[in-house]
């Protein structure tokens, strides 16, 4: 017992002197502990800004493997993941789908799409519901379990349906899909 106190008085007795050492040098070299301070404070900001943006860039290139690899034509392109939003904001109009990457509606939108792409006369953007669901929710009043196409004039949603709204889809869903940029005809017969 005695040889254990002692042992432990001689560790801070080591211990003590280890941290006046490096008071007094931080003391006496108070530039060069500056420096080193804020070199790693410089670093620490340049890590945790890496690690954001590796985290962006991954979940961009995870949408796009999963999303963009089996779009059924040209017709379909993919809305960037990482500016999509910013790209529905600033483009003068627009016509998106948004969906999750998976599901019995997509492929069957898909399968419609694939087998009467010739009657399609318009390019529309897939936006994939991936992350974050609540903002779509919130932002885009996107229900993330249903297939919405949403048609945008300078940012400001002008018409919208959902896969699911028709009957006979085979036949009511490519027309749709042609008449979804004709939001002022759409309010004219409305009005009627």
């Amino acid at each position: 017992m005695a040889e254990a106190a002692r042992y432990f008085q001689e560790m801070k007795r080591k211990g003590a002197e280890i941290w006046e050492t490096f008071v007094d040098d931080v003391y006496r070299n108070q530039r060069k502990t500056l420096i080193v301070l804020g070199a790693g404070i410089v670093l620490a900001l340049g890590f945790a800004g890496l690690i954001l943006f590796s985290q962006r860039q991954i979940k961009a290139s995870l949408v796009d493997r999963m999303a963009f690899e089996q779009l059924p034509s040209e017709n379909v392109q993919p809305l960037n993941y990482l500016t999509a939003d910013h790209t529905i904001k600033q483009t003068k109009a627009i016509s998106v789908m948004f969906s999750q990457p998976h599901g019995e509606a997509l492929d069957q939108v898909y399968q419609l799409i694939a087998d009467q792409e010739d009657e399609l006369n318009r390019t529309f953007y897939y936006y994939p519901i991936v992350y974050d669901t609540g903002i779509f929710v919130d932002t885009y009043q996107i229900d993330p379990n249903k297939v919405t196409f949403v048609f945008y004039e300078e940012g400001v949603e002008k018409n919208r349906f959902t896969f699911d709204a028709f009957d006979d889809p085979e036949t009511e869903f490519i027309p749709e899909l042609n008449r979804l940029p004709m939001w002022t005809i759409r309010s004219l017969d409305e009005d009627e």
